[in-house]
């Protein structure tokens, strides 16, 4: 606990209480909470995960005892000499950075251009201060639109706002071909990786998403995709009603609802599913439950863009349940993972290696 700042950590309590609200709504009191946080955090200063084993079930138990590892990681004087540790070996950051590749086979680096990137097909393409790339038609089009590649590489994320008001979230080691603007009957894009998309409703022009495993077909709502190359595909529904197909099937989602599809097979599994897990991201953190090391790990490679591997191959299907937040350095998510398992991270120059500590 940060008695030095409190406001910084009822700013924490509160983030959690958002996203729990309709979780909660029938069980819990603001403010008693709040006193009750304090005196837990209060007989746990010497404690603290961020990210603790799943062995822990009840939801509460987990807001409470989450929040005080998070919050006592900054107060334990023991913890401090980790950290600064852990900061000379674990220091890479995410950042909002992209490749934006025009029709022409043009490069444009969208951390370094900034303002009006082109105004070709009655479409003005630009880049503002915060880093969000924006397509607004500037009349009606005079020729075909043009074809438009974003690439975010590890290491980066960006949103951009398509021409009929799509906004999208993109994630690390992502990409995504569209068109500048939309003329056809169908609104079709291309995606490789993951992204968040918030559709503009128009119920005459259909929204679908490709993929090189499946399609997503939408009029107006928010769902995330996961497709990463070699990894099961992902897509939750967090508002509206979504189509789901693969070549060999198809299935309707509603509201916390996902598809996965196995690497292997185009069969869709349908399960039911807090939306928010799999869309914290775009908001700026990852939330885990019973998540196990292997799908953090890869998670955690493509934000910090480093390369991380396991010495003991059985330590991939350990669990964990928490929340890291994606603007704090490497070394945090580590330190936490660290104190609340056997396992510990070594680097060996550019490669980071996850260790079994009794080994």
């Amino acid at each position: 606990m940060n008695k030095e700042n409190p406001k910084k950590n009822k700013k924490y309590f509160e983030y959690y209480i958002a996203q729990r609200k309709e979780e909660f709504r029938c069980q819990y009191d603001h403010e008693r909470s709040w006193e009750n946080l304090q005196c837990r955090l209060q007989k746990r200063r010497r404690r603290r995960v961020g990210l603790y084993c799943v062995t822990v079930s009840a939801a509460f138990f987990f807001l409470t005892l989450g929040l005080s590892h998070i919050f006592s990681l900054h107060n334990n004087t023991q913890n401090k000499k980790a950290v600064v540790a852990a900061v000379v070996s674990f220091p890479e950051t995410g950042s909002r950075k992209a490749i934006l590749t025009l029709e022409s086979g043009e490069k444009v680096d969208l951390s370094v251009k900034k303002g009006m990137i082109s105004n070709a097909s009655s479409t003005v393409i630009n880049n503002n201060a915060n880093q969000l790339l924006t397509y607004k038609k500037a009349g009606e089009a005079s020729e075909a639109p043009q074809i438009n590649t974003l690439t975010i590489p590890r290491g980066g994320e960006y949103q951009l706002i398509l021409s009929d008001g799509t906004r999208i979230w993109m994630n690390a080691e992502s990409t995504l071909r569209y068109p500048t603007s939309f003329t056809e009957e169908k609104r079709e894009v291309f995606l490789e990786g993951e992204a968040f998309f918030e559709v503009a409703k128009d119920t005459g022009h259909p929204f679908i998403v490709h993929t090189n495993r499946h399609s997503v077909e939408v009029l107006g709502t928010s769902f995330n995709i996961s497709a990463y190359p070699d990894y099961k595909v992902y897509t939750t529904l967090a508002e509206g009603r979504i189509k789901v197909s693969t070549a060999r099937t198809s299935v309707v989602l509603n509201p916390d609802q996902q598809a996965v599809i196995e690497p292997d097979n185009d069969e869709i599994l349908t399960r039911d599913v807090p939306a928010y897990l799999f869309t914290s991201w775009a908001k700026g953190n990852y939330e885990f439950r019973n998540t196990s090391l292997v799908e953090i790990v890869a998670q955690l490679s493509r934000w910090y863009n480093v390369d991380i591997y396991f010495k003991n191959e059985s330590l991939k299907d350990k669990r964990f349940a928490g929340i890291i937040f994606r603007d704090e350095e490497l070394n945090f998510a580590i330190e936490v993972i660290e104190r609340v398992s056997n396992v510990y991270f070594i680097r060996e120059g550019e490669v980071i290696y996850i260790e079994d500590k009794h080994e």
